[in-house]
């Protein structure tokens, strides 16, 4: 009975922010040009709901493909600060997980976090070997207050689908978010997909990696980490955009240099993706963290990716297409990537297509990226956006490569504005062909050394006689 007299308030709640919301939208901020301050108030909305629908923004702020750059940015800004569980709290979930106490387990931990969010905190320990760690403790409960929050999103969105009819249901985004959560709020896949990270990035091996994790301390609802010191790239950002000078004379001490930081960005992110498959899907600046080892370490692994080899190759030739002007193969290469779409409206998608690439092809005297980019807008949002609207549909993995590859472009932007498009051009073609010799092998085993494989050995090998 209590349940659902809480229950009760919380919808309650709800409805009252929604029908402010609804207000905001529809009266107050009507129309597009009044964007910003809509997503302003989605944001402060999503904050004062708290806990679940924190992470519903971010989640959001991950789907450009049902938000708009506008409010995918906004949401970006949400607030996780939420005031800590107790000390009493904090050591019977230890007790309950690792059947042990702090006072056994640790030489020294403070019950003061260092961090205190929706779904955990984090604490700063001290093994027995001496390794300074962080300790990530799911919230008491945390669970059943997720799935009443969930079961009453559900019922606000059954009701939004059949009032409003939209393309993009709104049930469809709550059952990916249900299965998101599911996934983040297990400690153990996290501890994986670090594992995972680390296993390709000693192939990549150019300074990147995850946080060391330390398994006997660990359960899925405890993750302890190596404690990462230094400074994240928002933190460097800001610094440079402030002026604080002690930051910058320190990061000046550990060598940091803007457009390495960028480099081993991109050449990490692409061969990651596009030769292993698999991808850090929330390079936020605030996620990653440079060290005075001269280190990239990525935190906070429960988002990522994984792209089939066919995803692969066809995200290669869309971007390649793309960034060489050749807007039919991009946009035959992205309908290859939609798991369902309509051959009644293709036609008119493809016109779509073609005004928003023409922006692209008017910038092609652009000397940076960053120019480029300003000019022409947001291509690859706009399109899927494109895509999106008329049913076009593309796996949810794809979502989340296309919204990490967005913000990578925007660490490049704060970090290296000066990087040509040329050279990035260069870096897509680059792993494009260590793509092809990866897949050689495999190719070769599965279906034997044909007449068209020697050919094109043969045609790569005489190009390489006629420079001599």
């Amino acid at each position: 009975m209590k349940m659902k007299c809480n229950q009760l308030m919380r919808l309650g709640e709800i409805i009252r922010v929604l029908i402010f919301l609804l207000w905001i939208f529809y009266v107050r901020y009507r129309g597009k040009k009044n964007d910003e301050k809509k997503a302003v108030a989605l944001r402060l909305s999503f904050e004062k709901l708290g806990s679940v629908f924190i992470k519903f923004g971010q989640m959001l702020a991950l789907r450009p493909d049902y938000l708009s750059d506008t409010y995918c940015n906004e949401l970006y800004k949400l607030l996780d600060q939420v005031p800590a569980f107790s000390k009493e709290q904090v050591m019977e979930v230890i007790q309950q997980e690792l059947k042990s106490n702090t006072d056994e387990l640790f030489i020294d931990f403070n019950f003061i976090p260092v961090a205190s969010a929706s779904f955990a905190q984090v604490h700063k320990a001290k093994l027995e070997n001496g390794d300074l760690v962080a300790v990530k403790i799911q919230r008491p409960h945390i669970k059943r207050n997720v799935n009443s929050d969930i079961a009453l999103l559900k019922m606000i969105a059954w009701v939004g689908d059949f009032i409003f009819r939209p393309a993009n249901k709104f049930v469809t985004i709550i059952n990916e978010f249900e299965l998101w959560t599911k996934d983040e709020l297990q400690y153990e896949i996290e501890a994986k997909n670090i594992e995972t990270f680390d296993y390709f990035e000693s192939l990549i091996n150019n300074g990147i990696r995850g946080p060391k994790v330390y398994r006997k301390y660990s359960s899925s609802k405890i993750l302890t980490m190596e404690f990462i010191e230094g400074y994240s790239l928002a933190q460097i950002i800001q610094a440079v955009r402030e002026k604080n000078l002690d930051i910058q004379k320190k990061l000046t001490a550990w060598k940091f240099k803007g457009d390495e930081i960028v480099n081993k960005l991109m050449r990490n992110s692409l061969e990651m993706s596009h030769i292993h498959g698999f991808f850090h899907a929330d390079p936020h600046p605030a996620n990653i963290i440079y060290n005075k080892n001269k280190e990239l370490i990525y935190i906070d692994f429960g988002i990522v990716g994984v792209l089939s080899k066919p995803e692969r190759i066809l995200v290669l030739r869309y971007l390649r297409s793309m960034l060489t002007g050749n807007s039919n193969d991009a946009f035959e290469a992205l309908l290859a990537l939609c798991v369902e779409y309509q051959t009644s409206n293709l036609e008119k998608v493809r016109v779509g297509y073609e005004i928003v690439s023409k922006r692209l092809k008017e910038t092609f005297d652009s000397k940076t990226y960053l120019e480029q980019q300003k000019k022409s807008g947001p291509i690859l949002i706009e399109a899927l956006h494109l895509f999106q609207k008329n049913n076009f549909k593309v796996s949810m993995s794809l979502v989340r490569y296309f919204k990490a590859f967005e913000t990578i472009e925007g660490l490049i932007f704060s970090l290296h504005p000066q990087l040509q498009v040329k050279n990035m051009a260069k870096e897509f073609r680059r792993v494009s062909i260590l793509s092809i010799i990866d897949s050689l092998p495999n190719a070769l085993e599965e279906k034997g050394i044909d007449g068209i494989v020697l050919k094109v050995i043969t045609a790569i090998e005489d190009g390489f006689l006629l420079k001599k």
